[in-house]
C-alpha cells in the first residue's frame, strides 16, 4: 500500500498496545485511547478504537481503564520505519487488563551486582547508587557522605521508616517557584570558601539550623514558620536562603502569620528577651529583593509582648497601639530584683469577683483617684484607720480642746483652735487636712514602649 499523502510505500503492520480509555465517542461504542506502550516511543495519539467483541458496552469499558489495543501502523518510507496509525484501517480494543499484574518485566542492569542478601546499583568511581535488600530495605547513598533509608515493617521508631542523613538537605513542596510556598531545610555552614573553613577552629564556629516553611493554603497570607539551631531567620521570600547567616541568636523561633496579624516565639536568646512572645500588627509585609539576604523584613506594630529573662524576670505589655515608631501600651506589668510594677492607662479594679466590687474591693481610677470599699470595715493591724493630720492636731491644742463653763454644762470647742479645727477637715492630707480627700490633677495614663524593631 501507498500513503495517501506520499508516493513511497507504506505496509500496515498490526500491533498490540497498551493504553488508557481517555473518552467515549459519540455512539460510545467507540473510545478515545491515549498509547503509552507502543513501537513508536514519541507517539502522542490519540487513537480512536471500536471494541472487538462482546460483551462490550459502556458498561464494561470507562474513562481510565488499562485496555490492549490492536492498532495497524504504518511501516516502511524512506527510513523503512513506523511512521504513525495506517490511514483508512481500524483499531480494535482487546481487552482491559491491570498494569500492575501485567507489567512483569524485570529490568536489570550490567553494573548491578547480585549478593545472597541484597542488589546493589553503585557507580564504581564514587559509590554513589542504590542497595535493595531482601528484607526490603533500600538504600539510597551519594560518595559516603549523604544516604537516604527506606525501612519497612519493623517496631517501635523503626517501622516503616525513612532515615535521612546528610549535612545539608532541603526538601521543597512548591507550586510556583521561586516562592517555595513548604520547605524544609537542614543545614550545617562550615564557611563560605576555603579560606573562611580554614579560619573556624572550634565547634562554635559551625552553625546549625533546621527550619520549615508551609502556608496554610495556596495563598502566601497565612502561613508557619518554625526555626531550631544557631539563629532566627528571616521569613517569607527569605526562607529560599541556602547559607546559615547569623541573624539572631536564638535556638527556638515559631512565627505564625494570619492575614494581617503575627505571632512570635522565641526561645534561647541571651539576656532580657531569653523568652519573647509577641502579637504584632502587618503594617507592612515582606517583599521579595534581588540582593542578599533575599526579602525586606515586614514592618509590624506590637499589640502584646511578654518576655522572660535568663533570670526569670519579666516584663509584660498588652493592648497596646500598634504604632512601630513609638508605642503606647494601656497594661505594663513588670517583676525584677526590685520588686513589682503594675501600670494601666485606665480602671485597676483588684477584688474577689465580677460582683464583689461593691462590697470588697480597691479601685484605682485616673480621673477620680482611690476608693476601697470595705463593707466589713477597713483595718491595719487590726484597727480602725484613722490620719496622722489629726493626731498631731490633738497633741498641738490638747490644752486648748475644750472651753470651761458650769459645772455639769457643755464643753464648747475652744474659740482659739476653731479655725484650725474647721481647716483641717476642709483641706487635703498633703496639706495637713484630716482626711484622704481632695482635688488634683487627673492622671496621664501614657505608657510608653519604644519596641526595637523585630528582627523575626
Amino acid at each position: 500500500m501507498k500513503h495517501p499523502t506520499d508516493t513511497i510505500s507504506y505496509t500496515p503492520v498490526q500491533c498490540m498496545c497498551s493504553g488508557v480509555i481517555t473518552s467515549l465517542i459519540d455512539d460510545e461504542e467507540s473510545y478515545e485511547v491515549r498509547l503509552y506502550d507502543s513501537p513508536m516511543a514519541d507517539f502522542s495519539g490519540p487513537v480512536y478504537a471500536t471494541l472487538m467483541y462482546n460483551p462490550g458496552t459502556d458498561g464494561n469499558f470507562k474513562q481510565g481503564d488499562h485496555v490492549k489495543v490492536m492498532v495497524n501502523f504504518a511501516f516502511g518510507g524512506a527510513k523503512n520505519d513506523y511512521d504513525g496509525v495506517m490511514p483508512g484501517t481500524d483499531n480494535y480494543i482487546m481487552g482491559m487488563f491491570n498494569e500492575r499484574t501485567m507489567a512483569t518485566k524485570r529490568v536489570e542492569s550490567p553494573l548491578a551486582v547480585n549478593s545472597p542478601d541484597h542488589i546493589r546499583y553503585l557507580n564504581n568511581k564514587s559509590d554513589a547508587g542504590l542497595i535493595a535488600t531482601d528484607s526490603g530495605d533500600v538504600v539510597l547513598a551519594s560518595g559516603g557522605s549523604i544516604q537516604h533509608v527506606l525501612k519497612p515493617f519493623g517496631y517501635g521508631l523503626y517501622r516503616n521508616m525513612s532515615y535521612q542523613m546528610a549535612q545539608n538537605h532541603h526538601r521543597i513542596v512548591s507550586h510556583n517557584p521561586p516562592y517555595y510556598f513548604a520547605r524544609e531545610h537542614f543545614g550545617m555552614y562550615d564557611g563560605a570558601d576555603i579560606e573562611d573553613e580554614s579560619s573556624r577552629l572550634t565547634d562554635e564556629d559551625f552553625p546549625m539550623i533546621y527550619r520549615r516553611f508551609v502556608t496554610q493554603t495556596r495563598s502566601p497570607n497565612n502561613w508557619v514558620s518554625t526555626c531550631e539551631g544557631t539563629y532566627a531567620p528571616w521569613v517569607g521570600a527569605n526562607i529560599e536562603e541556602k547559607t546559615v547567616t547569623k541573624n539572631k541568636d536564638v535556638l527556638f523561633t515559631k512565627i505564625v502569620n494570619f492575614m494581617d496579624s503575627r505571632a512570635t516565639i522565641e526561645m534561647g536568646k541571651p539576656g532580657a528577651e531569653f523568652i519573647n512572645i509577641r502579637v504584632d500588627d502587618i503594617k507592612d509585609n515582606e517583599k521579595s529583593v534581588p540582593v542578599s539576604p533575599g526579602a525586606t523584613p515586614a514592618l509590624v506594630g506590637n499589640r502584646f509582648k511578654l518576655t522572660i529573662s535568663d533570670k526569670g524576670e519579666l516584663d509584660l505589655r498588652a493592648a497596646s497601639k500598634a504604632d512601630p515608631s513609638e508605642n503606647l501600651n494601656a497594661f505594663h506589668l513588670k517583676i525584677d530584683e526590685d520588686g513589682l510594677t503594675i501600670h494601666s492607662k485606665g480602671r485597676i479594679a483588684l477584688s474577689h469577683g465580677d460582683e464583689d466590687e461593691s462590697n470588697n474591693s480597691i479601685v484605682l481610677d485616673p480621673k477620680k483617684g482611690i476608693d476601697i470599699t470595705a463593707l466589713n470595715g477597713f483595718r491595719v493591724n487590726d484597727q480602725e484607720v484613722l490620719l496622722k493630720s489629726f493626731i498631731e492636731f490633738l497633741s498641738t491644742y490638747r490644752k486648748l480642746w475644750c472651753q470651761s463653763t458650769s459645772p455639769g454644762g457643755p464643753a464648747f470647742l475652744h474659740p482659739a483652735i476653731e479655725p484650725f479645727f474647721d481647716d483641717g477637715i476642709r483641706k487635703f492630707a498633703e496639706k495637713g487636712g484630716f482626711t484622704s480627700i481632695g482635688k488634683s490633677e487627673s492622671a496621664s495614663g501614657v505608657i510608653k514602649d519604644r519596641d526595637r524593631f523585630p528582627t523575626v
